[in-house]
């Protein structure tokens, strides 16, 4: 509790003080759980799409695929769709995804997306005490650079994947689990002091 607090409330008794603590708790969490059940309706709604009509799996699926081959390219890492071509929109969700990155075949499906994430981003910053184009802004670029290190992910995946086999699953499987939580909450923590820093 801060000095100016105790002041302001120094003529309260203990339970008033508690019960006045206990409001400022739950004023600070309330956006947190608002945005925790957003994030819950968001998935979902992508459950519900990958079990019928598929078609927001589609989009991120591809855009993450496109994504990761540009990023290849760009380091000079060997990359090409299994099949040979990269099809539509509309191509089937067997070929959609399959990719070698530096020889080694990844499919990248739904959950190697980030989508977790993308929507858990979503749900914080529809919440956060930001000025509505701040949300649209900062927003937009916390998106684009999470979607950035998830394809670079990838890519590097398929370099380990071909290099060091046995260190794929701990890779896949917990680092980047770990590591991108961290990510968002760093990302969104950098941009909340920003935005709500007092002069």
């Amino acid at each position: 509790m801060s000095k100016k607090f105790n002041k302001k409330h120094k003529h309260l008794t203990k339970g008033e003080l508690k019960a006045i603590n206990r409001k400022e708790l739950i004023k600070h969490l309330l956006p947190l759980a608002k945005s925790f059940g957003v994030w819950m309706v968001l998935v979902a709604i992508m459950a519900l799409d990958y079990t019928s009509v598929r078609w927001l799996t589609k989009i991120f699926v591809h855009l993450t695929t496109y994504l990761s081959i540009f990023l290849s390219k760009i380091l000079f890492i060997p990359v090409e769709f299994i099949g040979g071509s990269a099809g539509a929109l509309s191509m089937s969700d067997s070929k959609a995804g399959l990719i070698l990155v530096a020889g080694y075949p990844l499919k990248i499906g739904i959950e190697c997306t980030a989508y977790h994430a993308y929507f858990a981003l979503i749900a914080l910053v529809l919440f956060s005490a930001w000025k509505i184009k701040d949300k649209l802004v900062y927003g937009v670029v916390i998106l684009i650079v999470l979607a950035i290190l998830n394809s670079l992910r990838i890519v590097f995946l398929g370099v380990i994947g071909d290099k060091f086999p046995g260190l794929l699953h701990l890779m896949h499987d917990y680092i980047w689990n770990v590591l991108l939580v961290i990510i968002l909450w760093g990302l969104w923590e950098v941009s909340n002091k920003r935005l709500t820093k007092t002069t």
